[in-house]
């Protein structure tokens, strides 16, 4: 009876193993990854974002945590509604980032709601100076980006 349990055991875990998948890695669409190309060819030609100039920084590399989050974040606004960098549960963009598994510093969070092209967005963004200001922060290395219906995320943040 106790070689049966053991290897009931052993056959239980087996199969909860490879029912895991760890850090499963969502493929950007490719509105996303274009996404992420507009925000670099920005950041290589410098801006103004407001009356400030922003001069050029370095490109932002793609980072599979923080898309993850920024996929997340605009599925869930998608599914319940709303448009906001706070969640209806409260939840924070930081907090959204490090969930997703995130280990470096979160450094800001853009959002855009009813833009069906990625030019468009950039638009809306650049003409923001807030979000503008994001877009050209050189602390910022890596970014993630999401887009489910007409909610467009993109998460930045700096590996420590």
């Amino acid at each position: 009876m106790k070689k049966y349990l053991i290897m009931l055991a052993g056959i239980l875990l087996c199969v909860l193993l490879m029912q895991c998948k760890k850090d499963e890695i969502k493929k950007p669409e490719s509105n996303v990854s274009l996404l992420i190309n507009q925000i670099n060819l920005l950041r290589q030609s410098g801006c103004n974002c407001g009356t400030e100039y922003m001069a050029p920084v370095p490109d932002l590399s793609l980072n599979n945590q923080l898309q993850n989050a920024a996929i997340a974040h605009a599925k869930d606004m998608a599914q319940q509604n709303y448009f906001d960098h706070l969640s209806p549960d409260g939840g924070t963009p930081a907090e959204r980032a490090l969930n997703a598994g995130y280990k470096g510093d979160f450094r800001a969070e853009n959002l855009a709601k009813g833009y069906s092209e990625v030019d468009l967005v950039i638009t809306a963004w650049k003409n923001s100076v807030s979000h503008c200001k994001a877009m050209m922060d050189a602390k910022s290395k890596e970014a993630g980006a999401g887009m489910v219906q007409n909610y467009w995320v993109v998460t930045f943040g700096s590996p420590l």
